[in-house]
């Protein structure tokens, strides 16, 4: 918990129980949780706290780079509170997403002329395909 009180202030984030129990529940997961996920856990430990306290925490840790958005087109939101390099595979048709490791010398170097003056501050590499479930052959429908 020391370790969570210290990166929140290191980013000038003021440190609250309600900023603590997201970021808790985020550092012990690998599922990428939806925001409602994250509400329904952190229900458990602070049964008044309302999701809209939630989804603002969870946007503010994204501000401040402490945790990634994860965007599937077409689906909901989903958090990640893995910031470091990584890529991920995601199922274009159940959404589900797993972490891939990715070193940083792999990160491709982009000439400052194509950045167009964009300033990139987390390059992203997003694989899309069908996990092993949804590449299984559907049950004909029986009669």
């Amino acid at each position: 918990m020391e370790n969570l009180i210290q990166q929140l202030r290191e980013r000038r984030i003021a440190v609250t129980p309600q900023r603590l129990a997201v970021m808790a529940i985020l550092k012990n997961r690998r599922d990428h949780p939806t925001a409602d996920h994250i509400y329904q856990e952190v229900r458990r430990q602070l049964p008044a706290i309302s999701f809209n306290t939630v989804y603002k925490t969870l946007e503010i840790l994204c501000r401040r780079g402490m945790v990634i958005k994860v965007n599937p087109l077409h689906a909901v939101a989903r958090y990640d509170g893995e910031t470091g390099q990584h890529a991920h595979l995601i199922c274009r048709q159940c959404h589900h997403i797993i972490d891939l490791d990715w070193e940083a010398s792999e990160v491709p170097s982009l000439p400052a002329a194509d950045l167009h003056g964009f300033q990139v501050e987390h390059p992203s590499l997003t694989f899309w395909g069908l996990c092993p479930r949804c590449q299984q052959p559907e049950s004909p429908e029986e009669d």
